[in-house]
């Protein structure tokens, strides 16, 4: 009978530590973080730090791959029959989760943002190719596939845009602005003028 509460004591744990991370991380790079000053942050102390983590190193893992099963399974309940032959709702469901999360990418974020994407940038590719390959003729996963590898390159390069940007804009807003580029690429200029050098960049 006791171990949900437990098991609430340890997500709250964690939690905090991961919030004093996050904190610490807007201010210094993680190798110039203590564990001291992060337990005293986070109100724990060191010995509970070490019950859960090798080190600051093993934390950052961990929380990455953590969020990285959370936003699989979130992705996997997509699928084509179910999104009506569009993208935008799973677009939508990987904006909407890094909203949801932004704490926690705060933490991956600091120092190991490339790798990050990286790995996002792989998942979504594979995931296209497993689950998703009925929405848009991108070809196979036989060669060097340079439709999907720039489609979800794309996609990527927006997310990393958006949440170092704040995340100002909506979900749906950006969701809606991915599959626009996807399905149609780049918006015309309406004016058929040609630009000055002055209103060049």
């Amino acid at each position: 009978m006791e171990q949900p509460s437990q098991d609430r004591r340890v997500r709250r744990t964690r939690k905090r530590l991961q919030a004093a991370l996050a904190a610490l991380l807007q201010e210094k790079d993680l190798k110039d973080i203590t564990v001291r000053e992060l337990t005293e942050l986070a109100d724990v102390n060191r010995g509970t730090f070490y019950t859960h983590y090798k080190d600051l190193y093993d934390m950052r893992e961990q929380v990455e791959q953590e969020l990285f099963q959370q936003l699989t399974e979130v992705l996997s309940a997509y699928d084509v029959g179910n999104s009506r032959g569009s993208l935008r709702p799973i677009l939508t469901a990987v904006f909407r989760f890094i909203l949801e999360n932004q704490e926690l990418f705060a933490t991956i974020l600091g120092g190991g943002e490339a790798l990050f994407f990286s790995r996002l940038q792989r998942l979504i590719y594979d995931m296209y190719l497993r689950e998703w390959n009925g929405f848009y003729d991108l070809g196979s996963a036989s060669g060097t596939n340079y439709y999907l590898e720039f489609v979800v390159a794309g996609v990527v390069g927006l997310v990393r845009a958006w949440a170092q940007g704040g995340m100002a804009e909506s979900t749906e807003d950006m969701a809606a602005l991915a599959e626009q580029m996807i399905v149609s690429g780049l918006p015309h200029r309406t004016d058929n003028a040609p630009q000055t050098d002055a209103a060049r960049p």
